[in-house]
């Protein structure tokens, strides 16, 4: 595979389409990121005095906060008070020029200071606008309090995930955030089609908690075949053995074996004929009620050996396994390096950083720019829409609006860095 190519602006599939930026934490900073991974032109309206929470979450890297710096790149930030009319008239100004809007806070809010979307459309009718809440806009919970850990709880995530004797388990990583990432751009992305052809913007009610039940997968279908509650399995699979994670000499590995040919192969490779000659395990289901007497004899197989050597030896007879990575493992590996999975990005201010970068293979920006700082685009972003520089440096010295850093002596504005 060659190395990607710097992708020319003027080729990013998003060129051109302007995106104003309400959001914080991760779910909606992560799917504005991506549209900005793809070419738009996101513009950050932050909090006036501190920004965006993410931005004071620890630990921090070059004086950053590393939530900051995984979800905001290629973004342009502007702080500004919205209960000042002359920062809401501003920020009217910059939506007006927005082809989507994407905000995350809690249902309501966006109204109560002018900006939902009945307001918007009224000055933008094209206007593509994406509430994401834990709950929705409406339903019984829409006014409830919301992490990742309530929402897998909610809906049910949390019941399938942790060992069969334990107690339910959160999947570690943030997912009802993530993949209400990804639902919300598809969402947006699909209404920016149809705009194409109708004309007509559109308001898109995404819940996180929609989301996890959509991302229930073979799980949902299996209660819904069955009426029957999927019982926790911990890191193996209900209706397939051997599958999960084994203990190898000096490491884990995990092993996916699903169908009948793959168990043959697999008794085969590992010298395991007697397993491959009794007639209880011949077939999925038998192998599933012998799973415990399976799993002792693939465990102390396995103790004989060397995690790599075990990957080897089923990678040579196709049977699906791997080592159990950390963090480090797998952003490191050679395989995530030539595909260029975490990149260098270089801030003026604070230096260069590492990123995860997007998984397009060649439909995004290959060229990143860094998270920027709080309010490190506002007097650019106010000169777009027409403010003289009087006026913008008037609203800066009075708290309306973020300096830019540098700018804070100058003005007197207490800026939060």
């Amino acid at each position: 595979m060659q190395p990607e190519a710097p992708e020319a602006e003027e080729q990013l599939p998003l060129k051109g389409i302007r995106v104003a930026d309400f959001t914080h934490v991760i779910a909606g900073p992560l799917a504005t990121q991506i549209l900005g991974d793809l070419g738009a032109k996101v513009t950050k309206i932050e909090e006036v005095t501190s920004g965006d929470v993410g931005r004071s979450m620890a630990p921090y890297i070059a004086g950053q906060s590393h939530y900051h710096l995984a979800f905001n790149r290629n973004k342009r930030s502007i702080g500004v008070n919205l209960k000042d009319p002359r920062g809401l008239a501003a920020v009217r100004k910059i939506v007006a020029r927005s082809d989507i809007l994407v905000e995350n806070f809690s249902p309501g809010s966006m109204a109560r200071m002018g900006l939902g979307y009945d307001d918007v459309r009224a000055f933008n009718p094209g206007i593509i606008y994406c509430s994401i809440s834990g709950f929705g806009q409406e339903g019984p919970l829409a006014s409830k309090g919301y992490y990742d850990l309530v929402g897998q709880a909610y809906a049910g995530v949390m019941s399938t995930n942790g060992e069969p004797d334990g107690p339910p388990v959160k999947v570690g990583i943030p997912i009802g955030d993530t993949s209400g990432s990804l639902f919300a751009v598809i969402a947006i992305l699909s209404a920016l089609h149809g705009r194409r052809k109708s004309g007509e913007g559109k308001y898109i009610d995404l819940s996180l908690y929609d989301c996890l039940l959509s991302v229930l997968a073979n799980y949902g279908g299996y209660y819904l075949a069955r009426d029957v509650q999927p019982q926790r399995t911990g890191s193996k699979h209900y209706y397939s053995v051997p599958y999960g994670s084994f203990s190898a000499r000096d490491g884990d590995v995990v092993i996916g074996v699903f169908t009948d040919v793959q168990w043959q192969s697999f008794c085969a490779v590992l010298g395991l004929q007697q397993l491959a000659r009794d007639d209880r395990f011949s077939n999925a289901a038998g192998r599933v009620e012998h799973r415990e007497q399976i799993d002792a004899a693939v465990n102390q197989r396995l103790s004989q050996l060397s995690a790599e050597e075990v990957v080897s030896l089923l990678d040579s007879a196709s049977i699906p396994c791997g080592p159990v990575h950390d963090i480090g493992q797998a952003l490191f590996h050679p395989h995530a390096q030539l595909r260029r999975m975490v990149k260098n990005v270089t801030h003026g201010d604070y230096g260069a950083v590492r990123v995860i970068s997007h998984p397009f293979g060649g439909l995004g920006a290959s060229m990143m720019s860094a998270p920027p700082l709080h309010g490190e685009h506002s007097g650019e972003i106010l000169s777009e829409i027409g403010m003289p520089a009087k006026k913008i440096m008037e609203l800066m010295s009075q708290g309306v609006v973020t300096a830019p850093p540098g700018h804070e002596e100058t003005t007197g504005t207490n800026r939060r860095r």
